[in-house]
């Protein structure tokens, strides 16, 4: 009898959560999320998907390739990657959160620095400075410049806490061959 009421308890819980799928996941993601920053490790980043950092959420929306950018091109042998995000300030404090095109960076394993986004040309890209406040909302473009030939890139946000210590880093794997 035991047998089948332990068989019966687990059944009902498969089926829950089968049912809850979205909210087991997300709750499972925040969980993921909540260990990698008190481990300062990486939390995996995919495009649409919501990420919250302690100043912030954000979504990068796309990752594509483009052959221009605003009648920017790039050199020869590299090409533009098109990062769109979108940020909603939620550090609930009077002071705004200082962001820009610094705190997004590429990194590859054979880049000997990280590779910023280009200087912005026109409005719809990422100030290289701007003051994120509580609740507003920025959707900016941030354009890369990255050579034909990479084998790997990884779109990259890291913490800093105001004592400058490094919390979690936001890790975005992207496949340069399948943009």
């Amino acid at each position: 009898m035991r047998k089948k009421l332990f068989v019966i308890t687990i059944a009902f819980t498969v089926v829950f959560l089968f049912v809850a799928c979205d909210s087991a996941s997300q709750l499972s993601d925040n969980i993921n999320q909540t260990i990698a920053r008190t481990t300062q490790g990486e939390i995996e980043v995919g495009a649409g998907k919501p990420n919250s950092t302690q100043w912030f959420d954000f979504t990068i929306e796309h990752v594509k390739k483009t052959a221009s950018y605003a009648g920017y091109s790039p050199a020869d042998g590299y090409m533009l990657i098109d990062v769109l995000i979108t940020q909603k300030g939620t550090f609930d404090d009077t002071e705004p959160v200082p962001m820009g095109t610094f705190d997004f960076y590429m990194d590859s394993s054979i880049f000997e620095e990280s590779i910023y986004p280009i200087p912005p040309i026109d409005d719809t890209m990422m100030p290289g400075e701007f003051d994120l406040v509580y609740g507003e909302t920025a959707v900016y473009h941030m354009v890369y410049e990255i050579p034909s030939d990479i084998p790997d890139l990884k779109l990259m946000f890291t913490e800093w806490d105001e004592g400058g210590r490094e919390g979690a880093t936001f890790v975005m794997v992207i496949n340069p061959g399948g943009l």
